[in-house]
């Protein structure tokens, strides 16, 4: 009875087992098209992509490998801890600009953004949860009132493009790109204006910070917060002390002159928690904790039939 107690105690944890290979491993691929658009109807073309409607929630169903188009304004964009892939892969020109165009030996660049707006009305999007690399531009936020948070920004040549105001960028992690943010300018002379950019995660950008270039300073430029008023960022290449152990540094990470983050944080900041996994993971945490839960079962119950007879 022992041994049969325990080879169903096994059958089990295989059988198990072998159905969360199964959800940890679905057969599906990435989903490639050539561009995805959320229409201005609210519409999503083609309607094979791998994005769900809900009102004015789009959220992501699995990887695509394809730039993303926004004509609609004041949606929300949930990644849902999916990925949005571009063709970039590491070979470039050190002289680029955005745009398609020859690169110094003449050959031709194809320029990709990940996440792009058709016209300078379509702002006030939320972005979240997603994973975007491998582009030409992660995205470019060239509208304003536009939210970025709990998302991964990385692998690309520019992470995040900055021309618009009002833009909020929090709670990212931005990652191994040429240029982590880089600030653009719809109109000559211009800079985006009222960017908020707290407790991100910078690593390992060749650059963290950088801009259109201009022949003399801007001195009159506003500032940029880089903090929430308590704290502000965390930077890889941060070589400041936390004296007080308060798990921000003793001094600002300076950017530019314009540019300081008075609060850098000693630690990343941001949580990969269950809301920015992919699904299949939180499959596997579940059928786990079944797993462990359908054995100790097992194992308490042969306990208990054991006591029994030797009361007996």
């Amino acid at each position: 009875m022992k041994n049969l107690d325990l080879n169903v105690a096994v059958a089990i944890l295989l059988s198990v087992l072998a159905m969360t290979i199964i959800v940890i491993n679905p057969a599906h691929s990435e989903v490639t098209i050539q561009t995805i658009f959320i229409k201005s109807d609210g519409s999503i073309d083609p309607i094979n992509a791998p994005i769900t409607r809900d009102g004015n929630t789009y959220t992501f169903t699995n990887n695509a490998y394809s730039p993303l188009v926004v004509q609609k304004a004041g949606i929300i964009i949930d990644g849902a801890g999916y990925t949005l892939q571009g063709r970039y892969n590491g070979t470039k020109e050190d002289t680029w600009m955005i745009g398609n165009g020859p690169t110094s030996d003449g050959t031709k660049v194809l320029w990709t953004i990940g996440i792009d707006m058709a016209m300078d009305t379509i702002g006030n999007l939320t972005i979240k949860n997603l994973k975007i690399q491998n582009f030409s531009i992660g995205m470019y936020l060239w509208t304003p009132g536009n939210i970025v948070t709990g998302s991964v920004v990385k692998d690309n040549i520019v992470g995040i493009l900055l021309a618009g105001n009002r833009n909020i960028i929090t709670q990212n992690r931005i990652l191994n790109n040429d240029y982590g943010v880089f600030f653009g300018s719809n109109n000559p002379g211009n800079v985006p204006s009222d960017i908020d950019m707290s407790l991100n995660c910078f690593a390992d950008n060749t650059y963290q910070l950088s801009g259109c270039v201009c022949k003399t300073p801007n001195v009159t430029e506003p500032p940029h917060t880089w903090d929430n008023g308590k704290k502000g960022n965390y930077w890889a290449d941060y070589n400041g002390t936390d004296n007080n152990k308060n798990g921000i540094g003793d001094t600002p990470y300076m950017i530019d002159s314009l540019n300081i983050d008075r609060y850098p944080l000693m630690h990343d900041p941001t949580n990969q928690s269950a809301a920015n996994m992919q699904p299949t993971i939180i499959i596997f945490a579940a059928v786990l904790l079944v797993v462990v839960a359908t054995v100790t079962s097992i194992i308490i119950a042969r306990k208990k039939r054991q006591k029994s007879k030797e009361i007996a």
